[in-house]
């Protein structure tokens, strides 16, 4: 009887599991919802806000820039094309900072220098070549001497193109010719007749440059050129631009230089713009070895300057730009003061 009875309850209980397991509803997925309708305020909103984005880039716009007056820049020219670049130095070294820094006057030692071909070619859109050949004018204590200065070549390589974001890379190798006079110099005009280093110099600079878009309605142009220069050594007779005297003969070793030159630009408009230059140079100690019964060569220099100045562009290929430049410390070198006046045209 009691095996009946469990025999019975199993079966009832198989069959109330079965029919809960038919009777399980199928899953469910989950319905997709309409996408509810924008409201006019919110679609108003935004057209608001893309009115005021176009706002404010009509206020930006693509600078034009012929300076600063020191700092290279570290664009290639563009293929193909041609700039030329004249510009009229004026410079007055009416002081001399000795080793400690302290200024003290001379005689005005006056230089106009100008240059009578500089210009730049794109030769590809990677690669550019510069070539620089001046005249000079020197004056002291009623004395004056004109004659060619010393020529430059250079070659540019572009490593990296600006972006919004990146700055223009490039790196430049220059080479110095002593075209200026620079000994046999006439005891009378010694001291301005030296327009020349006589040494074969050769430079090599890393050239940064980026115009700065989004921290103010007005593009702010950036520069920054670091530079090391190799000079040859010079063989030397007489009065020379290292010094000497008569029976001075010899082979003077000039000290090598480094310079390192910061340029910044401010566009008021997309025609005038105002520049300002930092620039710092330390030159090593220049030694001589030979016959002489004067000085020849000296200690190390160095300088800091500051070039302000002011560009006007009227248009994309023509630019016009005037400042002055002028020594604010030093050791063993010139307080200068210098008038610069330039033009630069693209073909």
């Amino acid at each position: 009887m009691h095996k009946k009875w469990l025999l019975t309850a199993s079966i009832l209980f198989a069959t109330a599991y079965a029919d809960n397991a038919l009777n399980v509803p199928p899953p469910t997925h989950p319905s997709v919802e309409e996408e509810p309708l924008v409201p006019p305020e919110v679609i108003e909103a935004e057209i608001v806000d893309a009115q005021k984005e176009f706002d404010e880039a009509k206020k930006m716009f693509n600078p034009w820039y012929t300076g600063p007056l020191l700092t290279p820049s570290a664009h290639v020219a563009p293929y193909h094309t041609l700039s030329v670049q004249p510009y009229i130095y004026y410079i007055n070294n009416y002081a001399k900072f000795n080793k400690h820094g302290h200024s003290h006057h001379i005689p005005n030692f006056e230089v106009v220098q100008i240059a009578l071909a500089p210009a730049q070619v794109g030769i590809t859109h990677w690669m550019d070549i510069a070539v620089v050949a001046q005249g000079l004018w020197q004056h002291q204590k009623g004395e004056g001497y004109m004659n060619w200065g010393d020529t430059s070549v250079s070659i540019g390589f572009g490593l990296v193109k600006e972006t919004p974001y990146n700055p223009a890379f490039k790196i430049v190798f220059k080479e110095v010719f002593p075209t200026g006079k620079y000994q046999n110099f006439s005891t009378h005009k010694a001291a301005v007749e030296g327009t020349g280093a006589g040494s074969y110099q050769t430079t090599f600079s890393a050239n940064v440059s980026k115009v700065v878009w989004w921290l103010t309605e007005h593009p702010m142009g950036l520069r920054l050129s670091l530079n090391y220069t190799l000079p040859s050594h010079v063989h030397v007779n007489g009065f020379n631009s290292y010094g000497g005297g008569p029976g001075t003969h010899g082979t003077v070793k000039p000290g090598s230089s480094i310079a390192v030159d910061f340029g910044y630009e401010y566009s008021f408009t997309q025609r005038w713009v105002a520049a300002l230059d930092i620039a710092y140079t330390y030159n090593w100690k220049t030694r001589f070895s030979g016959t002489t019964t004067a000085t020849v060569g000296g200690p190390f220099n160095d300088q800091l300057s500051l070039a302000p100045a002011l560009e006007y562009n009227p248009t994309p290929n023509l630019g016009f730009l005037t400042g002055l430049w002028f020594s604010v410390w030093g050791r063993n070198s010139f307080n200068f003061l210098s008038e610069i006046i330039s033009v630069t045209y693209t073909f």
